[in-house]
This record gives structure tokens, sequence and C-alpha cells, in this order.
């Protein structure tokens, strides 16, 4: 089974960019980006940057991914506030937003609007991409925060409706990523293998299988790409 993107659901890329030079990312969203050199310097390097042209292109969805292409964390909060309030006006749509680095989370529900509430609108729910539960050697794979970091802030102090992203996956420790996850109390969880084939060091199939059976029995799972894990090609599995 292999999705490349979010089912049923559209993107909306106000911002763009990323800092974090993921090795899995080069392959797929940078590529992507470097497509649109005639139309944009910035987006050909991925360097953040954004886009006030596409805050009236909001998609004819009832489901959008806004900021798909890039992470958010690295746009300015004048840029943030702007694209915030035109997610409130959809009012009838609902917005999934996405870092590696939750702890914007908490600045943005914490800095208000002109009514005094947070300006993060009741209509978005917040995601998080947390690869893994294991630190050791993950800044071989990324310079974002370590995955124990952003599963704890995730827990400890973000608030209102959440979902996590487990993709690309990578090997874990099932009890310990369960409880923490539990703890998050994500609406859903997104679950899925490296697309490009960079030989990540990924779980066998029959792990992840494992861990999809714990964490549906308190959350929805969502599949993506699900296969065995590359080092496991030519092999049985069961």
């Amino acid at each position: 089974m292999a999705s490349r993107m979010y089912e049923n659901v559209k993107t909306w890329n106000p911002f763009v960019g990323c800092r974090f030079n993921c090795v899995y990312c080069k392959p797929s969203f940078q590529r992507q980006a470097k497509r649109r050199r005639k139309w944009c310097e910035l987006c050909y390097n991925y360097e953040p940057h954004f886009h006030p042209e596409r805050l009236d292109r909001v998609p004819n969805a009832e489901v959008i991914f806004a900021c798909a292409y890039g992470d958010f964390v690295f746009a300015r909060s004048d840029v943030m506030e702007k694209i915030f309030s035109v997610m409130a006006k959809h009012e009838n749509k609902t917005f999934y937003i996405q870092t590696k680095d939750p702890v914007c989370y908490i600045l943005y529900q914490n800095y208000p609007n002109t009514n005094g509430d947070s300006i993060i609108p009741e209509n978005v729910i917040l995601g998080v991409t947390i690869e893994t539960n294991i630190d050791e050697g993950y800044d071989k794979i990324s310079k974002a925060p370590m995955p124990s970091e952003r599963l704890e802030v995730m827990a400890d102090s973000v608030d209102g409706r959440k979902y996590v992203t487990i993709e690309p996956i990578l090997d874990f420790d099932i009890d310990e990523f369960v409880s923490v996850i539990k703890e998050i109390k994500p609406e859903f969880v997104y679950i899925g293998y490296d697309n490009h084939n960079c030989r990540l060091p990924e779980p066998s199939l029959k792990k992840t299988l494992a861990l999809i059976e714990e964490l549906r029995k308190f959350t929805e799972v969502r599949l993506k790409t699900m296969r065995p894990a590359w080092y496991e090609e030519g092999k049985p599995h069961g």
C-alpha cells in the first residue's frame, strides 16, 4: 500500500521551505521545489519564504494540509498570523499543520488575536513529525530537535487537537513509543515507510505492524506506504 500525500487532503502552501535538512527530504519535497525554479528561486533552493499571493488561493476541499512543502517553524510570527487569520475565515474547513519543532505551538497558543484568544483557530489540528523515539544517531538524519524532545513537548505542553506523523518510520522502542504517543492523545496517527530508497534505519515490517496494533487500541491509525524494510528484500515475512 502506498500513498505519497495524505489521502483526501489537499495542500495549500503560502509558506515554503525548511532548514532541517532531513536526508529523506532531499529526493522528495526539495526535488519538487526545484521544478519551480523559473517561477521562484527561493522555492528552487528550498529556502523558507512567504508567498502572500497564495493567501486567497485556499483549495476547495474539506481538509487542507497547510504549508505542506516546508516547516512553518521557520516562518516569522507576522506571517503565521496572516496564515492563521485566513484559516479562521474558513470555518467550514479543517486545516492540518505540521512541524518537527512543536515548541512553536506553545508560542502561538500564547499569542493572542484581537479577541484575546489564541491566534490558532479551532479548525486547525496540530501535527508533529516523529519518526522514532530513539535519539541515538538521529543527528545523522536531521537537524531537527531530537525525537524525545518533540514527544515530550507534544505530550506535556501543547494543547488542543493533535495528530502524529510517523513517516518515514525509523526503528523504535515499542513500549516507550506507544506510551508517550498515548500521552499526546492524538486524534489520529499517520504511519509510513520511506518512499525514496534512502536506506534509513527502519524497523522490520513485523515490528511496524505490532506498533500499529498497539496504537489502534486508543487512536485511529492511517496507513501510508507499507512495505518490508529495505533489508528484508527477498526474505519471507510473517
